[in-house]
């Protein structure tokens, strides 16, 4: 059986391949917004390409995501995926002996300002309980339908994360680096449930900001120095 230590050992060493797999990403969100600044005779007019990007990134960073918790918490025996769902996720833990999404967990992640308003408006919100698990079951919806060829206007938005537009429920690009902050802070919280400190939490890649989301994140209860 392994000791703690080891157990740590894994998650950290799990933690340092996830910031690693996220760099691609990361550049793939600057470059969506080196996209927006191009002359307009360069110009997406449909928003077609951007939104494949941004389609892709986020599969990216949700394949990412659901990698590290497999990495982590899968039993060996199991041949099952555990897909990024807050009660599954808790009870994996615990056969580790890890107590995941208590009550002090949280994410960072992007909403729109209005819910009603498709404009590239966004803020920094932190979810907790109900809100984190409905959050995470849109994102999974999301991933869901992009994977298997369905609609992706057609998925869920109990946690208001996703911008309103007449198609139906959509990811804009603030919402994409929302979910890559989530995902960082699952990942951070995960080393902590573990017995891991603040220090090994790993260094993490950051985008081109534009000037609303480069603004200070709120803290969270386990990260309240982040």
């Amino acid at each position: 059986m392994e000791t703690s230590s080891v157990r740590l050992e894994k998650v950290v060493d799990a933690a340092n391949r996830h910031a690693e797999l996220l760099r691609d990403p990361v550049l793939l969100i600057s470059l969506h917004r080196d996209i927006g600044k191009l002359p307009s005779r360069w110009a997406d007019e449909s928003g077609k390409k951007k939104s494949a990007l941004r389609w892709g990134i986020f599969i990216m960073i949700y394949a990412a995501t659901e990698g590290f918790f497999n990495e982590v918490l899968k039993m060996e025996e199991s041949t099952r995926v555990l897909s990024l769902n807050t009660d599954k996720l808790r009870s994996a833990a615990e056969r580790h002996g890890a107590r995941l999404f208590t009550r002090e967990w949280g994410v960072r992640t992007r909403v729109p300002v209005n819910s009603c308003h498709s404009g590239n408006y966004s803020r920094w919100v932190v979810f907790e309980g109900e809100s984190l698990r409905n959050y995470l079951n849109d994102m999974k919806n999301l991933r869901d339908c992009l994977a298997h060829g369905c609609n992706p206007f057609s998925t869920s938005n109990d946690s208001g994360a996703l911008w309103e537009l007449k198609e139906g429920a959509s990811m804009r690009l603030m919402g994409v680096e929302g979910f890559l902050q989530a995902s960082i802070d699952l990942v951070a919280q995960t080393i902590l449930a573990f017995g891991g400190t603040c220090e090994e939490i790993p260094e993490w890649p950051e985008p081109v900001r534009s000037k609303n989301s480069a603004k200070k994140l709120p803290a969270l209860k386990l990260l309240p120095r982040d």
